[in-house]
């Protein structure tokens, strides 16, 4: 099986078009990039690897060789030899690419990201003869006025996927904010390849302000679960989304689409962002500021210094950062939901019998996680999608309907919306439980098992899951089950099993 897409390049402020061949070979699942800069090659194979696995779609079985037909040293031929590798497997038809051309970036978690001068690109396309110009959404009014061009705007792969398999483009979604809906970017095999372990965790995190710790099994996408926590999380309010609007505007940020201003920020914090960017400035907000009422990422946990996981201790405990400089000290929100990311090994290997690390380098790679830092993380996931759909899987719908009505029990227990780094009175909270749960708790303690402050959470954890179920209060299964998923990360965390 061979694919062919087209995309439009820039060379020295002149457009062409350049073929991107894909062909299905015999082999281990791997992709191999032919005919562009060694530096492009190694990056657009890594970013159209990563992009395809965190979207949730099938990866090719067999080797996926992938040419250029012309030597080009940019990386905007990301999205069309995703498409490529996609189309090579006959997971989507063909019939809409036969008159269309692709441009854009990709990052690692599917997202599109915007390229230059795409106006240059659409007035050659429509000379090329192409009737469909694929761009990032972000680039889309700078070529939706080009004669005899249709133009697709893409903010995520599963966008283009969806495009492919029939769907209406983007540009011709009613007005009725269906383009910013949070299930807009979620395909129906998408959804379906999710454990319903991970579903669970994401509405409880959802719910009830909870972070997360996610150690990612070789193979797992580690950026789904973020993506499906803010998905399940409700719009903002106008006086939250100002305030969010706020802290991006001071950030220099470009203002939101109307259509997506309402929707919870999601911001990452990667292993090369500096303590400047992470805890911000008086002049400029940090990343846990501009992630306010939305989502934090902080991807390769193990591989961030100990001091810019320090820099977010406040943030994980009160739901605030503070600036201080000799100018003056600011207290700034910071109560985001934070998704750990680290992979389980220090190779990554997207297969486990491809990792050839030791016992003792995994555990060594795996004790650069804090110890105090488990004290404040609330759930603890390990694997985010199944080999086979599960056919008792809710509907995002639906677990959104019960996020939402979760969030108005405790609003009415509590007097407030539970929110990441609120406090939690012990007394209030252990008010109607079971003798036994309470006991269960309080023996956890004293055996040192867990801290005061773990058991304080792990009462927070406890009512959200009976808040989602729909019960009066949580039971000592509830508890049972906290503490045990605590247990079982700490054993993964300090002694990894074998392969």
């Amino acid at each position: 099986m061979e694919a062919l897409t087209r995309v439009v390049t820039l060379d020295d402020s002149r457009a062409r078009i350049v073929d991107i061949r894909a062909d299905l070979g015999v082999g281990d699942a791997a992709l191999r990039v032919h005919g562009l800069s060694p530096t492009v090659s190694r990056e657009t194979r890594d970013r159209v690897r990563a992009a395809i696995r965190n979207s949730g779609l099938s990866w090719p079985e067999g080797v996926v060789h992938l040419t250029a037909s012309s030597a080009h040293p940019r990386s905007d031929v990301d999205l069309a030899a995703a498409a490529a590798a996609v189309l090579v497997t006959e997971a989507v038809p063909a019939r809409r690419l036969t008159a269309t051309a692709l441009i854009g970036e990709l990052g690692l978690d599917g997202t599109v990201r915007p390229v230059p001068d795409v106006r240059t690109r659409a007035i050659a396309a429509a000379a090329a003869g192409f009737t469909h110009l694929v761009v990032p959404a972000t680039n889309a009014a700078e070529a939706c006025d080009v004669p005899g061009l249709t133009t697709v705007p893409v903010s995520c792969l599963n966008d283009l996927v969806n495009w492919l398999r029939g769907g209406l483009t983007p540009a011709q979604r009613p007005e009725s904010r269906e383009g910013a809906s949070p299930t807009a970017s979620w395909t129906p095999e998408a959804w379906a390849r999710l454990s319903p372990t991970a579903v669970r965790a994401a509405a409880i995190a959802a719910a009830g302000g909870h972070h997360t710790l996610h150690v990612a099994a070789p193979g797992t996408p580690t950026l789904l679960l973020p993506r499906l926590i803010r998905a399940l999380m409700a719009d903002l309010t106008d006086t939250e989304a100002l305030e969010v609007s706020t802290w991006h505007f001071l950030a220099g940020e470009p203002a939101p689409d109307r259509s997506e201003h309402l929707r919870p920020p999601g911001v990452p914090l990667l292993p090369d962002d500096t303590i400047a960017t992470v805890a911000g400035s008086l002049s400029r907000p940090g990343l846990p500021t501009l992630a306010h009422r939305g989502v934090l990422t902080v991807e390769d946990l193990p591989e961030l210094s100990a001091r810019i996981v320090e820099v977010l201790r406040p943030a994980l405990e009160n739901g605030t950062i503070g600036i201080t400089s000799a100018a003056g000290a600011q207290s700034r929100p910071a109560g985001a939901r934070m998704v750990f990311t680290a992979r389980d090994c220090i190779c990554g290997s997207v297969r486990a019998e491809k990792c050839r690390c030791s016992l003792a380098q995994r555990a060594r790679y795996l004790a650069r996680i804090p110890q105090w830092l488990l004290d404040r993380v609330d759930l603890f996931v390990r694997e985010v999608t199944v080999a086979e759909p599960d056919p008792s899987l809710p509907s995002l719908e639906s677990m959104r309907e019960d996020v939402a009505r979760a969030r108005e029990r405790a609003h009415s227990r509590w007097g407030a919306a539970p929110e990441p780094g609120a406090e939690i009175d012990y007394t209030k909270a252990i008010a109607g439980l079971p003798a036994n749960a309470v006991r269960e708790l309080e023996d956890a303690i004293r055996h040192g098992r867990i801290t005061p402050r773990t058991a304080a959470r792990c009462l927070r954890l406890a009512w959200t899951r009976a808040d989602l179920d729909g019960r009066a209060h949580p039971d000592i299964a509830d508890i049972r089950l906290t503490l045990s998923h605590r247990s079982g990360m700490l054993r993964l965390l300090r002694n990894p099993a074998p392969r």
